[in-house]
């Protein structure tokens, strides 16, 4: 599972978000876990207060940040399934300016079903102009690290995250298929697309502009945008003082008559990799347990979680044998 938590919205002053969060995560059940956006105070609160076990495998803060806790991308492993070897993490990047910003890559060793494991986890930049060039440089940084990695690793690993970029998009082809030049560490595949081949084409699953017509048009389809696997496009408070301060958070009732627009939260393997896609669901306001008691979605984030199965194959089991 992966998923944005917003963090620095989180403060419990009106709502306890990190009740939330983990009463959601409780559900949802993940064995391993990637989050972004997450302050220490997150991070702590989460493991403190889910019913199940987690470890955390691994924790990098962003270096640009400039809040007093700095936001970053955490992976958390359910104790009672999986087994923690390693982890680190680093910031990808020349600078903390465009078009080189330094972003997150984390990552963490496992042992999963008597076999080793390895999960990235990443929060790329947002936004186009120079922002974009920036994303570009990450996409072929993390691209290069996966690949020396390759020897240690081999092909059993995963890459999950915001990745702020959607289907379609240069981007999304650059981190799927790589370049000419600088083809390892291979094909990428989008495992909610293996599934619902349609999110991968703009043309049917498109990013839709917020607009009351649009918005409109999204909650009288609510089948669409599960088919599409969007995570992505809710209101978010722009103002600190009167949002992450005093905790008078206005996109919380915005989203409550809102739909979430566009994917960008997504978990990719290597093609040929030792796993088979078994179930892939965005969690959506379709959903029976919407509103769950002390998880409403839209009170925790501006992003949905993206949850992915993956069943190790006969060949990954083999590796963990040899």
């Amino acid at each position: 599972m992966t998923y944005n938590v917003l963090g620095a919205q989180a403060d419990a002053v009106v709502y306890d978000e990190h009740a939330g969060w983990a009463a959601r995560i409780d559900q949802l059940q993940p064995d391993v876990l990637v989050v972004q956006e997450a302050q220490t105070d997150d991070v702590t609160a989460l493991r403190a207060l889910m019913r199940t076990g987690y470890a955390l495998a691994a924790y990098q803060k962003w270096a640009c940040d400039l809040k007093t806790d700095r936001e970053g991308v955490a992976i958390l492993v359910k104790m009672t399934t999986t087994v923690v070897v390693g982890g680190g993490g680093t910031n990808v990047g020349g600078s903390c300016a465009d078009p080189t910003m330094r972003r997150v890559l984390v990552w963490a060793d496992l042992e999963f079903d008597g076999a080793p494991l390895r999960v990235y986890g990443t929060h790329l930049t947002a936004g186009g102009g120079a922002a974009a060039q920036s994303r570009t440089t990450q996409i072929e940084l993390i691209r290069a690290r996966i690949a020396a990695d390759l020897p240690d690793v081999g092909d059993r690993w995963l890459l999950a995250g915001d990745m702020n970029f959607v289907p379609g998009s240069a981007d999304y082809r650059l981190i799927l298929d790589g370049t000419a030049t600088a083809p390892a560490p291979g094909r990428m595949l989008d495992t909610f697309a293996e599934l619902q081949p349609a999110a991968a084409d703009p043309g049917t699953c498109p990013s839709f502009a917020d607009t009351p017509a649009t918005q409109a048009y999204l909650l009288s389809v609510p089948e669409l945008v599960r088919s599409c696997g969007y995570t992505a496009g809710w209101a978010k408070d722009t103002n600190p003082l009167q949002c992450d301060v005093f905790s008078l958070c206005t996109s919380w009732e915005i989203r409550k008559d809102t739909s979430v627009r566009s994917r960008i939260d997504m978990v990719l393997r290597p093609a040929g990799g030792p796993f088979d896609v078994t179930r892939a669901v965005n969690p959506s306001r379709s959903d029976a347990d919407w509103a769950w008691p002390g998880a409403e979605w839209f009170r925790l984030s501006d992003h949905l979680p993206y949850v992915v199965d993956l069943e190790p194959s006969a060949r990954l089991s083999a590796a963990g044998a040899g």
